[in-house]
């Protein structure tokens, strides 16, 4: 039985925001109604989102900021509820706070359309964000508050179906050095010698040789290793493929797109995963070069693309999504941060952006992270144990609201290679851990190779 909201006024901030948490959380299906009498004369489950109730219906007071059509400066006051402090406090209604507002203004990063410093990368830094301030980036709060309304609402009205939601994990992997050496030809990989043979650094010397004579693999080809693992426990990855022609600066240090190993690597990826493009670190300043760097992917895989993660995260709001939408990007997969883990957008579940500039939900799908492991390693100065450690409880959080548990990793991160030794092991655990989540085993440690 169809579940009747009254409000007022149906603004577009209210349709999208309802329809989120109804619709794609709490897997039912939601009318909207501006009539009273309507409301009134409804015979099924309903509630109402206005100034002031009906009668008993359950009734969840509005704030302002829903309403407005304007993208300015808010005044983000505050109440307690239970262990959380959150935004948006009102004065009646079934909650202390504006549980659709909070959740807009996260789901939208709303805030990153206002003036911020950025980073030296210019990114929106964690700190900043309303989430850390309130000590609620490390929880999917808006699926957390999505089941608590499907409990508030079925203890009004047990007519109320709600649908059932799986829990997934979906990993992620960030191909920007394909090869340690293969690849990077003659004159590089002799430079790293005479580097490795002044610091007489033996490891890499005697890692240059071998690789050299074929001895030994590279040690950033993992590529055997990341399928069997994910075969294992039969997971979708998606692999995005760093491709820039000009590498014009120090952060774009792909093999050249024209190298026939690494083209080689990408159309074997594409048979057993989805592939997706990792527009360069300056694609940012040249919209160009995303469409230049799409058709040589789209070349290599013989499809056009539809999946996309910024290179350094480099995610500026409205422009970046503006710029993925022209070529044709389907997928992002940018929302997180590189300097902290947690739920930049507040939840575990994909979402449509929603364009704050032209007022309207886009077909652009928002696929958020929860993990990067640069962050793990660099930001939060985690060794292999703690992170992992840290990671389940993540997992946990995702687990107990039904929601998707997306990671970000690199090839290379897995490889045991120098600042990686000891890190395989917690995409194992990772694995092993979320993993018999899915099949329904008990965890069972980490699992060799």
């Amino acid at each position: 039985m169809q579940i009747l909201l009254y409000t007022p006024v149906v603004t577009s901030r209210i349709r999208y925001i309802f329809n989120f948490i109804f619709k794609d959380i709490l897997k039912t299906e939601l009318n909207f109604t501006t009539t009273a009498n309507e409301f009134i004369t409804y015979d099924g489950p309903k509630l109402s989102y206005a100034d002031k109730p009906f009668g008993n219906e359950p009734f969840f007071e509005r704030s302002p900021f829903l309403l407005s059509q304007k993208t300015d400066p808010v005044t983000i006051k505050k109440v307690m509820f239970g262990d959380q402090k959150v935004p948006f406090p009102v004065g009646s209604g079934l909650l202390p706070f504006d549980l659709f507002a909070a959740s807009f203004y996260f789901i939208t990063r709303y805030e990153e359309y206002l003036v911020f410093e950025g980073d030296e990368h210019l990114r929106f830094p964690a700190k900043l964000s309303l989430q850390y301030e309130l000590d609620l980036l490390q929880q999917p709060v808006i699926d957390e508050w999505a089941l608590l309304l499907r409990k508030i609402l079925l203890e009004h009205d047990s007519r109320m179906e709600f649908g059932k939601r799986e829990f997934s994990i979906v990993p992620t992997i960030d191909i920007e050095r394909a090869f340690y050496y293969k690849s990077n030809g003659l004159f590089k990989n002799a430079r790293r010698f005479l580097n490795a043979a002044l610091q007489l650094d033996k490891e890499r010397v005697l890692g240059l040789v071998n690789a050299g004579l074929g001895r030994h693999a590279d040690p950033f080809d993992t590529y055997k290793y990341l399928h069997r693992r994910h075969t294992e426990y039969g997971l979708e990855p998606v692999f995005f493929f760093l491709l820039a022609r000009e590498r014009n600066n120090r952060y774009d240090v792909n093999i050249h797109p024209e190298d026939r190993a690494y083209r080689s690597l990408i159309r074997k990826t594409a048979k057993h995963a989805a592939v997706g493009i990792h527009p360069s670190y300056s694609s940012n300043n040249k919209e160009s070069k995303i469409a230049e760097e799409m058709s040589v992917l789209e070349q290599i895989i013989e499809e056009k693309p539809v999946n996309s993660r910024q290179h350094f995260l480099r995610l500026h709001l409205p422009q970046t999504y503006l710029k993925l939408l022209r070529a044709g990007i389907r997928n992002d997969y940018s929302m997180g941060y590189a300097s902290a883990t947690g739920f930049r957008a507040g939840t575990c579940t994909p979402f449509f952006w929603y364009d704050l500039q032209l007022e309207k939900e886009s077909n652009l799908k928002v696929h958020p992270f929860a993990v990067m492991d640069l962050a793990l390693r660099d930001y939060l100065k985690l060794d292999p144990d703690a992170a992992i450690d840290h990671i389940r409880l993540l997992i946990d959080r995702v687990k107990a609201v039904g929601g998707t548990f997306c990671m970000l990793w690199h090839n290379e991160s897995v490889s045991e290679n120098r600042k990686w030794k000891g890190w395989k092991k917690v995409y194992d655990a990772i694995l092993a851990y979320a993993g018999n989540m899915i099949n329904q085993k008990p965890a069972n440690g980490l699992q060799s190779q």
